[in-house]
């Protein structure tokens, strides 16, 4: 037998190294940025391409979902961290929309008093916090007022 060339089998080596950390890059990359975008956009399209608009009722029955959920809001509260949107009166057990003081410029002065009393939708992916679902409201395109 002869032997292999030692150039070679370096070679061989460093681009089997190569190609898996070039494989783990892109497996990262996926996950990191590409499936994160994916969860920013709504995931109830109809198949005419229309978003499927849930109820603020149902919003714990969509979590780790990114949907458009219409409801109401009941009550509001700004701590000055946070405001938060009710669509309930129950605000512990029930979906609440969130923004937080460092998007505050973003949105209309004194949110909780421009949003209370309107019936609204509001786009992002619901979590849990605390046992009740939530939106975090990053930016006004997010949240619509209905007529």
């Amino acid at each position: 037998m002869t032997k292999q060339n030692p150039d070679l089998q370096k070679f061989l080596v460093r681009l089997g190294v190569t190609v898996a950390a070039v494989v783990l890059v892109m497996y990262l990359a996926k996950v990191w940025f590409v499936d994160q975008r994916r969860a920013d956009l709504p995931s109830h399209v109809t198949t005419s391409g229309q978003v499927e608009v849930i109820s603020w009722q149902d919003a714990a029955e969509h979590y780790g979902e990114s949907a458009t959920v219409e409801g109401t809001i009941i009550a509001t509260r700004n701590t000055g961290k946070a405001c938060f949107l009710n669509f309930h009166q129950d605000y512990k057990h029930n979906f609440t929309a969130v923004i937080f003081a460092s998007d505050f410029p973003l949105f209309p002065a004194n949110p909780q008093n421009y949003y209370k009393g309107k019936k609204v939708r509001v786009s992002g992916y619901i979590k849990d916090y605390k046992g009740q679902p939530e939106i975090i409201l990053n930016d006004p395109s997010q949240i619509e007022i209905l007529k």
